[in-house]
């Protein structure tokens, strides 16, 4: 009799490995011993009948079903606790969430609540695999607990490092003196400067401001005495103020050309300002000198979590993954990307998008993957039928979910016992069928070993009056959710 390990199976099966390790402790395969931690099992046993996905067909009831396995909680319950936390918009006048208004987000307050609600330890490691501006990580040093986060987007990254960094008196002392000389030389000089190769560079700026923007750029990169710590929150405040100063605004998946009741009229002395008051924000937050040590921040995707973390590390999971909306952050960030000095050529932005989650269309989408989850196939099968704005999208969707199934692997493989995962998503709507992105992984983590404690739905989400009409049915399941999972064995 030939024995196979659980990752093995899992290619023949069409699961994932933990599935059937959970399979093998509940005594439902047949044969199955264990050598250590090793599951052997018999190659040509029969895949036990999975209840969970009996009758499905992708019909709003199938919908309702799912759901009525788990601890559901609506905006409108007198248990709903975490309504209106997702705000992010709250927290961008607050100390050193103010040093950039990030687009997407979630407050300090919804983590430091899942923290108390879900952790167990008074001190212990707080994980973010898609830390973004790294809410999760300041509010987690805050509270007391170390904290690591994963950011594939180096501006992110940079905005998030920026944040993190500790700064001594003198540092800080170095910083104010820094950005006062630059921005009292600035109109003085006379430099040459080279825009970046974006396609839209001498459309973003009035050239007036272009040439003072771009001087203060080159000043930032000529100051040699000053410590790197520094020079990045110097450009860390220019790069806050791209996007006022410019032509553009983010809308939507990416940026739209800013249009004015009255033609708005820029001044250097309106840049000046702008910057100085950008500046002396950031120096005022420093004085509060807050200590982030015991902060691992990493520039790297979190499908290679496993690369970094050991099993059983981590006692407490927050993120927020890209929703499978179709939106392409290097598309909304490409600014800053560019004029950063993040990305040099559109090769480097093809790689960018290349390591990012498949929540868009603009990365590769030839792999090939084995569904893990009957009702996801249903609704992609459905959705192959239907036309689509574009082909692609059922391949995306199929890829995305792949990503955030292994996310979901690591993040188990990375909990302590009783651990806790906590995941901001939001649902989406194509041809008419909803997504539910909520009860898609909920059932997913489940399936490996979570314990799904709740799912509690924060907001609605407004669509398209094209896919209000062809939605409205299943109109509930459009939107904002946190998955509560805790890690029991």
């Amino acid at each position: 009799m030939e024995l196979v390990t659980t990752k093995e199976l899992s290619v023949l099966w069409g699961i994932s490995a933990r599935r059937i390790a959970v399979l093998c402790e509940e005594n439902r395969i047949k044969g199955a011993l264990k050598k250590g931690k090793t599951w052997l099992i018999p190659k040509n046993v029969d895949k036990p009948y999975d209840e969970r996905h009996k009758r499905i067909t992708g019909t709003i009831e199938d919908y309702k079903k799912i759901e009525s396995r788990y601890n559901v909680i609506y905006p409108d319950s007198p248990n709903a606790t975490y309504t209106s936390l997702l705000n992010y918009s709250d927290d961008l006048n607050k100390p050193f969430q103010r040093w950039y208004r990030y687009k997407e987000g979630y407050s300090v307050e919804l983590v430091e609540q899942l923290i108390n609600e879900y952790c167990c330890k008074k001190k212990g490691v707080i994980l973010d695999p898609f830390s973004g501006s790294g809410s999760t990580l300041l509010a987690a040093k805050e509270m007391g607990y170390s904290s690591v986060g994963f950011e594939v987007n180096p501006f992110s990254f940079f905005l998030a490092q920026c944040k993190l960094d500790t700064y001594d008196k003198e540092l800080i002392d170095q910083f104010k003196k820094s950005y006062e000389s630059i921005l009292e030389n600035a109109e003085k000089c006379e430099i040459e400067y080279k825009l970046p190769k974006l396609s839209i560079s001498e459309k973003v700026f009035e050239k007036n401001i272009e040439r003072y923007y771009m001087t203060i750029c080159y000043l930032i990169d000529a100051e040699k005495s000053i410590d790197i710590k520094v020079k990045k929150l110097l450009k860390l405040g220019w790069l806050a103020c791209l996007e006022p100063l410019s032509n553009y605004r983010k809308a939507g998946n990416g940026l739209k050309i800013k249009k004015y009741a009255r033609p708005r009229i820029l001044t250097i002395e309106d840049a000046k300002i702008m910057l100085l008051e950008q500046y002396q924000n950031i120096y005022i937050d420093l004085l509060k000198n807050k200590d982030f040590e015991n902060i691992n921040l990493i520039n790297d995707s979190c499908m290679n979590m496993n690369k970094y973390l050991k099993n059983n590390s981590v006692d407490g999971i927050i993120f927020s993954p890209p929703y499978a909306n179709c939106f392409d952050y290097t598309e909304i960030y490409k600014l800053e990307l560019w004029f950063g000095g993040f990305v040099h050529e559109y090769a480097d932005l093809k790689k960018l998008r290349c390591k990012s989650l498949h929540s868009h269309l603009n990365g590769n989408l030839n792999p090939e993957v084995e569904s893990r989850s009957e009702f996801l196939s249903i609704l992609v099968d459905k959705l192959s039928e239907k036309k689509l704005w574009d082909k692609k999208i059922p391949k995306m969707l199929k890829l995305y979910y792949d990503d955030m199934f292994n996310v979901i692997d690591q993040c188990y493989e990375a909990l302590n016992i009783n651990g806790f995962c906590s995941i901001v998503v939001g649902n989406s709507a194509y041809g008419g069928i909803v997504f539910p992105a909520d009860l898609i992984l909920a059932q997913y983590a489940e399936s490996i070993g979570f314990k799904v404690d709740k799912i509690e739905i924060d907001r609605y989400i407004i669509t398209s009056s094209q896919q209000y009409e062809i939605t409205k049915d299943a109109g509930k399941y459009l939107r904002e959710s946190v998955i509560c999972l805790v890690k029991n064995k």
